[in-house]
């Protein structure tokens, strides 16, 4: 191209060459696609919107810079004009801005998340959030194993089909009731592939969910200090959870703010008297509640499954149920029996796929301190939904052993339901005048696909703690 700062130089070829790129230039520009806001949440919709301005923008500037190169030197002086001596080009003054307080997350009452909440929490717009009371209850998606809920609400946001919600139980027996939502959640069935993971289990417990007919979501159980929540995230654009719009560390934090308002105004019905700031609440009055890996004996047909895979014996040590005294792995099942608990029978378990192991724990080194057992089912086909399926079956078919009790030889065992769902207190009677026993018996998926743990307690240094103790152990099982 010939000097474009003479015009006498400028030819038709060259002008010819200009358009030709400007109109290249539009072109690519009117193509640019934006996404579309009805199926897209909003926050992503908002930055790539940003990313589509700014490349708008940067293609825009292009053009002038094009523009100002092939035409605006024409017939023009090219020397830069001279500064004023009265005109000063330092930069104007700025006011500093003023350091200010960081607002308290908690200080507008509320037992439940609020609009701001969401929005903070889960990355979403500022002032697209709306919460409203759900006055006529429905059911519960995942959660109807509690009842009726003390409260429900709903949260929607502006321009989305994303959605949420959290319910309320009021209970004396928080924990349990926590524990009964977490087996309900982790083996919900709603609907054809519906397929739920556990993602995080501590202080609260963490699910995603995908189906390919109804979008993806979130589930977090958080228990507080007179009651349980149940939040759910609704992310129906995207069939799988992965490539939706959400992340663990999102609804994680989402969870943690909401166990921190129950604890704050956990009065019931989202009192605006405060209470106390507390800690986070422990799984069971005693003992450990995240979950460690130890290596221990597995006995059982081999290959058994790992013992990363079992709660860590030291982790049954507790006041309540060791006396403080240590815990350690032992030998498990006995001359190759996976039998662990009262009504069952050698012939019941060999009907039973899957890989199965037992580690038993002890308090001490003598050989007669044995205090429990736990056993592990594991399902490793490769398809999700038979995972499920082989879990599910595990659970029911527990459940409905523990729950009926039996007859067994010279003695009968009775079965009490504990508080949470699938836990039981077998107490067993002999006719021979041998002194009765009691076990705690508890069942629950694991967070491994396809792992079921069933959890036995022979022995108690306190047994008004025995259910407490076994939701305990159940608690770190489904971290596993």
């Amino acid at each position: 191209m010939a000097n474009t700062a003479d015009p006498e130089d400028w030819t038709a070829r060259d002008d010819e060459q200009l358009r030709g790129a400007l109109a290249t230039l539009r072109h690519d520009v009117d193509a640019l696609p934006l996404p579309d806001v009805r199926f897209v949440r909003a926050r992503g919709v908002r930055r790539r919107r940003q990313r589509a301005l700014a490349l708008t923008a940067a293609a825009a500037a292009a053009a002038v810079v094009v523009g100002a190169v092939g035409f605006s030197q024409l017939g023009r002086d090219t020397t830069l004009p001279v500064t004023p001596a009265t005109r000063s080009s330092s930069p104007a003054p700025t006011a500093t801005p003023t350091a200010t307080a960081t607002d308290d997350p908690l200080a507008e009452p509320g037992l439940l998340p609020l609009a701001r909440d969401w929005e903070r929490t889960l990355d979403l717009p500022a002032g697209s959030a709306t919460v409203t009371k759900v006055t006529k209850g429905g059911g519960v998606e995942c959660g109807d194993t509690l009842g009726a809920p003390t409260r429900q609400d709903a949260m929607t946001q502006a321009s989305s089909p994303v959605s949420g919600g959290a319910t309320y139980w009021l209970t004396d027996v928080p924990q349990a009731a926590a524990n009964t939502l977490i087996q309900g959640v982790g083996t919900c069935q709603n609907g054809p592939s519906f397929t739920v993971k556990s993602e995080y289990v501590g202080a609260y417990a963490v699910f995603s969910y995908s189906t390919p007919e109804a979008g993806s979501g979130w589930f977090a159980v958080v228990p507080g200090r007179q009651g349980v929540a149940l939040l759910q995230v609704i992310d129906p654009a995207f069939n799988d959870v992965a490539s939706g719009g959400f992340t663990v560390k999102e609804v994680s934090a989402l969870a943690e703010l909401t166990r921190q308002r129950l604890d704050r105004y956990g009065a019931g019905s989202g009192s605006a008297s405060p209470s106390a700031p507390s800690t986070a609440p422990a799984i069971g009055p005693t003992g450990s509640t995240r979950a460690l890996s130890q290596d221990m004996p597995v006995s059982g047909p081999q290959p058994a499954p790992v013992s990363p895979l079992f709660v860590a014996a030291s982790q049954w040590r507790s006041p309540a149920l060791s006396g403080s005294v240590a815990t350690s792995a032992g030998q498990g099942a006995l001359e190759g029996s996976t039998t662990v608990a009262s009504c069952e029978t050698d012939e019941q378990q060999a009907g039973i796929g899957g890989r199965v192991g037992v580690v038993s724990v002890k308090a001490g080194t003598g050989p007669a301190g044995y205090i429990g057992r736990q056993r592990v089912q594991l399902d490793e086909s490769s398809a999700g939904e038979v995972q499920q399926s082989y879990v599910a079956a595990r659970l029911a078919e527990a459940k409905a052993l523990f729950a009926k009790g039996c007859r067994v030889g010279n003695g009968t065992v009775s079965s009490t339901a504990g508080p949470s769902e699938g836990t039981y207190r077998l107490e067993t009677v002999l006719t021979d005048g041998t002194a009765p026993f009691t076990e705690w018996v508890g069942v629950t998926a694991q967070r491994t696909p396809g792992a079921v743990s069933t959890i036995v307690i022979t022995k108690m240094s306190d047994p008004k703690q025995g259910f407490a103790e076994l939701d305990r152990l159940l608690m770190l099982a489904r971290q596993k």
